[in-house]
């Protein structure tokens, strides 16, 4: 699996009132393609916490560019592609197309967090394990 992909019909509550979709469902639609395409791999928030004693993989950059506005009732299809595999950190692009015309295209940048023993959020490297599902799908370096 080099890229992962998902459909996303455009719900009426996903527009604006000029009929196109508000903006920030494209960050929340990028989060949930993150999120299903970890289950894929066979990880999720909820096994980095118990089985790697980590917080999760919150965002630490983040944008999104617009070519063409969707509408409701429009499918979208969302790939995503990982652009780079770090010490600690995940780099995500994603675009967006209706029936291959290109709607969107976004980025994440995402990062291994643990607690501290005050409390407090610092970075983690990546678990091995995960390493190992990541690291072949990101462009050599």
């Amino acid at each position: 699996m080099t890229t992962f992909e998902t459909k996303r019909l455009v719900e009426w509550g996903d527009c604006d009132a000029a009929g196109i979709v508000y903006y920030p469902n494209y960050y929340r639609w990028m989060d949930g393609t993150f999120h299903a395409f970890t289950m894929a791999l066979g990880f999720d928030q909820r096994s980095l916490r118990a089985d790697h004693g980590l917080l999760g993989t919150p965002l630490v950059d983040t944008g999104c560019t617009f070519a063409a506005p969707a509408s409701y009732g429009d499918e979208l299809t969302v790939t995503l592609r990982v652009a780079s595999v770090g010490v600690s950190s995940i780099g995500l692009a994603y675009t967006f197309d209706r029936a291959g015309v290109p709607i969107a295209s976004g980025h994440e940048a995402r990062v291994f967090v643990r607690t501290t023993a005050a409390g407090g959020i610092e970075k983690a490297a990546m678990p091995d394990a995960i390493r190992i599902l990541l690291a072949p799908l990101a462009p050599a370096a």
